[in-house]
């Protein structure tokens, strides 16, 4: 069977992983805020698509050393984009490196497959500019995630900073969530986070100054555990980026986090499990699938 690297082309950063024993024991990110800009033009940027181009050479030059047969997918930010199948058809063309442009269904329910095998029956995937609610029977997709709700917020109160009117940025990007946010009836019961704001949020709640996968799976996160969190980072203010857990999303992680807390309140969740596992996992699985 072949041994895969797999690279998650997201909207905030750029992920990348390689097979050891059918697992993904080690996974790197690469911030290159691919998805910045994007509510405003529709467009993937110049310098975010240059900036992330550059990474995946070096990564897919790692995966061709290493004897691993390259993948790679993108979610809601190339997705999204009117220059997005071009920016992956140039991927294909420098690296030969497959991209799959996954569609919100489909990275919803990668990412479930991924989490929810410790006994969750629901999860909830917040990424840079989407967020995603499944179950096992059905999943819904919706245009929100911390980079997106970011460039939201920033436009709707005028704000050049998230520690420039925070809670004014927070009831923006609340009222946007209010009007997108129109959930089928699904059967939540026990939930399960995912994703880089979740396991952030969970990494802080641990009170560890590095990220330990182990204790993170081991957080669950309530209402009142978010709007502690986020009152924490808004008076921590600009000193946020000296934060080890949070160098690469000092500027994002806000929005997540309201994001996130929203989410429990519409969804009547009183705590939510987090997994460290999500659609890298289950992507590799389909592949598995394929192959077989």
């Amino acid at each position: 069977m072949n041994k895969y690297a797999l690279i998650d082309i997201g909207s905030n950063s750029i992920r990348y992983a390689e097979e050891e024993c059918g697992r993904l024991p080690q996974k790197e990110i690469f911030t290159t805020r691919l998805g910045s800009g994007l509510m405003e033009t529709g467009r993937l940027a110049d310098e975010t698509m240059a900036n992330s181009l550059e990474v995946i050479g070096g990564l897919a030059e790692r995966a061709k050393e290493g004897g691993f047969v390259l993948r790679a997918y993108a979610t809601s930010a190339v997705r999204d984009a009117v220059n997005g199948r071009d920016f992956s058809a140039l991927i294909e063309e420098k690296y030969a490196c497959p991209v799959e442009i996954l569609t919100g269904e489909q990275e919803a329910r990668y990412a479930f497959c991924g989490a929810a095998g410790s006994g969750y029956d629901a999860m909830l995937d917040i990424g840079g500019a989407s967020m995603q609610v499944v179950t096992a029977e059905r999943g819904v997709s919706f245009r929100a995630g911390c980079v997106r709700c970011s460039d939201i917020a920033r436009a709707a109160v005028g704000a050049s900073s998230p520690d420039d009117r925070p809670y004014a940025q927070r009831e923006a990007v609340r009222e946007y969530l209010r009007r997108i946010f129109d959930l089928p009836r699904m059967d939540i019961g026990r939930l399960v986070g995912v994703g880089g704001t979740i396991t952030t949020l969970a990494a802080l709640r641990t009170g560890l100054p590095e990220f330990n996968a182990e204790a993170v799976n081991a957080v669950t996160l309530t209402q009142t555990d978010t709007a502690i969190l986020i009152a924490s980072l808004i008076k921590t203010g600009e000193r946020r980026r000296e934060h080890p857990l949070l160098t690469r999303r000092h500027d994002v992680i806000l929005y997540g986090a309201y994001i996130l807390q929203f989410a429990l309140e519409a969804l009547k969740v009183r705590e939510l499990g987090v997994s460290c596992s999500d659609g890298m996992e289950g992507y590799l699985m389909v592949l598995k699938e394929r192959e077989a």
